[in-house]
């Protein structure tokens, strides 16, 4: 190693011990603001509570925030959640585990799908709820209150910056991935063109959906954002004027337009989740205990719809290396076809195989089966032959580009009247 390779070794390490520190200094957070932040903390430990209600509350009026914590364990997590978030402002130290602790956060939005614009927004409503705290408890010594508010607002924009950060970071990574992996599939859909001419033009046509699915992967991502914030608008004012009309035409009106508006959103989102299906996380994993998850997820399902469900599950099964959650989705998609294949009830039979280093996952229905006119589609983005409003034709789409992802294959044979057998095939390793 050379002593200029040293010196700028010794110069990286420095502008990242002092990164923390850069950063306090752009937003001119001082000593004695982090210290007038720390005096503050028996004031949000009395009423930090109210503080949480509040901030649920104003969740509770937004429609898609509503329907997810319509359930119970989630709503109490949220509440916990944010009451440490709020004590956590005030207790400092403002330090370099601060700052890890934030992008942490950042990433979790991240992970759970929350994009910039809401969690803008919730550290708007931070700042409405706790500079009237900070008034009213300061209002006889103004000096001091203006100097706690402007502090407060100091750290939460410390906060959004990391969030930010964070949030970019992670959206580098994916886009990185993406490019990784279509690289990967490009290189060697051309090293079997190049083997063999025999099935040439099948690789052609897959080296095109692949670009088409990139491609889609891109729009969506765009198109979701674009058409969000003008669905919501339309959504709230909807709600709004339902709730202050008595005609009751109107109201069946303005019922259908949320109607419609709630069913582009449930499109949007699973725009958004195929756009953005995080790099995988390969760990080994029992298939097995994974499918019997998913069959007790569905299980009031089943039994509604009066299906009996068959295993076959080899003995000797070796674990898979995947990611547990992309192979539940993936689990969780074929099932739920496979139930709504059997309205009046049937047979659902999932089987489970291993040989010659792959495992095999079979999912087989006695449903109503698929034309061989549409059979080769199925996987097509946006193909669906559900009803107007039943579906929007990327579930399997995303099936199929999660098991292309683990290195495998999926194929499906049918037949009108008699039902439909997806076959999934699997490396170990």
């Amino acid at each position: 190693m050379t002593l200029r390779t040293v010196h700028c070794s010794a110069f990286i390490i420095g502008l990242e011990m002092d990164d923390w520190q850069i950063r306090k200094e752009y937003l001119k957070l001082t000593e004695e603001e982090e210290a007038g932040l720390r005096s503050l903390h028996p004031l949000m430990a009395q009423h930090v509570d109210e503080l949480v209600d509040a901030f649920y509350r104003h969740l509770l009026s937004f429609e898609e925030t509503r329907r997810l914590l319509t359930d119970e364990l989630i709503s109490t997590r949220l509440k916990e959640a944010q009451k440490r978030y709020l004590l956590s402002l005030v207790a400092g130290p403002y330090d370099r585990a601060y700052m890890e602790g934030r992008i942490k956060i950042g990433e979790v939005h991240d992970r759970i799908g929350l994009t910039p614009q809401w969690y803008l927004g919730a550290y708007a409503l931070y700042l409405n709820l706790l500079h009237p705290l900070i008034f009213k408890e300061f209002r006889d010594k103004p000096a001091q209150c203006q100097f706690l508010r402007i502090a407060m607002t100091k750290v939460i924009f410390l906060d959004i910056q990391l969030a930010i950060e964070a949030y970019i970071r992670k959206s580098s990574e994916k886009l990185e991935f993406a490019n990784r992996q279509l690289a990967e599939l490009s290189r060697e859909l051309e090293r079997g063109l190049n083997k063999e001419k025999k099935g040439r033009q099948q690789a052609q046509e897959q080296l095109r959906q692949t670009e088409r699915l990139a491609e889609l992967g891109t729009l969506a991502s765009g198109m979701a954002h674009e058409i969000g914030t003008p669905m919501n608008v339309i959504l709230g004012r909807a709600e709004y004027l339902m709730q202050r009309t008595q005609e009751e035409q109107t109201k069946k009106g303005l019922e259908t337009i949320v109607t419609q508006v709630e069913r582009i959103t449930k499109i949007m989102n699973q725009l958004l989740t195929f756009a953005r299906r995080r790099p995988s996380e390969r760990r080994p994993m029992d298939l097995k205990q994974t499918v019997r998850d998913c069959l007790e997820i569905l299980s009031e399902r089943i039994m509604r719809h009066r299906i009996q469900v068959e295993t076959d599950f080899a003995a000797a099964l070796p674990p898979v290396h995947a990611d547990q959650d992309h192979l539940s989705q993936v689990l969780l998609n074929l099932l739920i076809n496979a139930v709504q294949a059997m309205p009046e009830g049937g047979r659902l039979r999932v089987g489970l195989a291993g040989a010659d280093g792959r495992v095999t996952i079979t999912v087989a229905d006695s449903g109503h089966g698929i034309s061989s006119e549409h059979l080769p589609k199925i996987f097509d983005p946006f193909f669906t032959t559900k009803e107007v409003g039943k579906g929007t034709g990327l579930g399997l789409t995303v099936v199929h580009g999660i098991i292309q992802e683990h290195g495998g294959s999926i194929t499906a044979k049918s037949e009108p009247g008699k039902g439909t057998a997806f076959t999934i095939t699997l490396p170990c390793r």
